[in-house]
């Protein structure tokens, strides 16, 4: 039998699925953190400063997540078509063999 044209790591695929769901995950509890260093950005333009950066950072984060998100799932539903074809062709290969 040839070698295959296609191959698939299914743990590459599964792993890189858990990796982002962690890495949304952190994004998602720095929001927390941002509010448990406000005391430490001081007073006036600083803090302002401070404030700005964090509402600005705060809609990347949001979009980040997002992205994060999509790319998991598009890994997800990857994984899943590849093993549903794989499923399908290996049924149709125990066929082809019984003939």
């Amino acid at each position: 039998m040839a070698d295959p044209d296609l191959t698939v790591d299914y743990d590459f695929l599964a792993d890189s699925e858990r990796m982002l769901g962690q890495l949304k995950r952190t994004f998602k509890d720095i929001e927390n953190r941002r509010d448990d260093m406000r005391r430490h950005w001081g007073s006036g333009a600083i803090a302002d400063a401070m404030g700005d950066f964090v509402d600005n950072w705060d809609d990347y984060r949001t979009k980040l997540i997002e992205g994060i998100e999509s790319v998991g799932q598009q890994v997800a539903g990857t994984k899943k078509a590849f093993e549903e074809l794989d499923h399908k062709l290996s049924k149709r290969d125990e066929k082809k063999q019984k003939k």
